[in-house]
């Protein structure tokens, strides 16, 4: 995503103007890791990952990291959020459902389908009339891999200020981490 946030608290209650609509999704990964290298039908491969972060479900401390993660990626360009993490996800197209959008993004930046859950939340962008919804999601086929950015990394809630977040993604941050955290599943229906 090409856009920024005005800054925390910058959620808004209004709908966007027509094209005016960015979506991403936080890619939920809900099942336990009790031990590092422990299956996952979500665990990396070996190869996604920059050399410095090849994706080990092991928490920075060394042990193993617990609970739900979700996908951060890793952006590539343009030059001003190179290096910078995001959820993924882009423009909604012109006649296009929201939902249809995610599904589309997925498929194109990490090669994968996907089930959309509840929403994250939302924030106004910098662009004026601009605004980003963040739902949650879960893969239903294939395994994340590099397409168009340059890492991704599973984050589980003590991990996510371990990355340089994007402006826009970053006011809905702590909102998942209280998700994360949660001892109470995410619902789903």
């Amino acid at each position: 995503m090409n856009v920024d946030a005005r800054g925390p608290g910058a959620c808004a209650p209004h709908p966007p103007a027509a094209g005016r609509l960015v979506v991403a999704v936080a890619l939920l990964d809900l099942e336990p890791h009790p031990h590092p290298g422990s299956p996952s039908h979500a665990d990396l491969p070996s190869d996604v990952g920059s050399r410095s972060d090849p994706g080990s479900p092991s928490g920075p401390d060394g042990r193993p990291a617990t609970g739900p993660r979700v996908l951060a990626a890793r952006r590539q360009e343009p030059s001003a959020y190179a290096g910078m993490w995001e959820f993924p996800g882009g423009k909604v197209e012109p006649g296009e459902s929201e939902h249809e959008a995610l599904a589309r993004e997925c498929r194109e930046e990490l090669d994968v389908e996907i089930e959309i859950g509840p929403p994250l939340g939302e924030v106004d962008l910098a662009s004026p009339g601009w605004v980003l919804r963040v739902w949650f999601g879960r893969i239903t086929r294939g395994r994340p891999r590099l397409v168009a950015h340059d890492a991704l990394r599973w984050l589980g809630a003590a991990e996510l200020d371990d990355v340089p977040w994007m402006p826009a993604d970053g006011p809905l941050v702590d909102r998942l981490r209280d998700v994360l955290a949660s001892p109470t599943p995410l619902d789903w229906s």
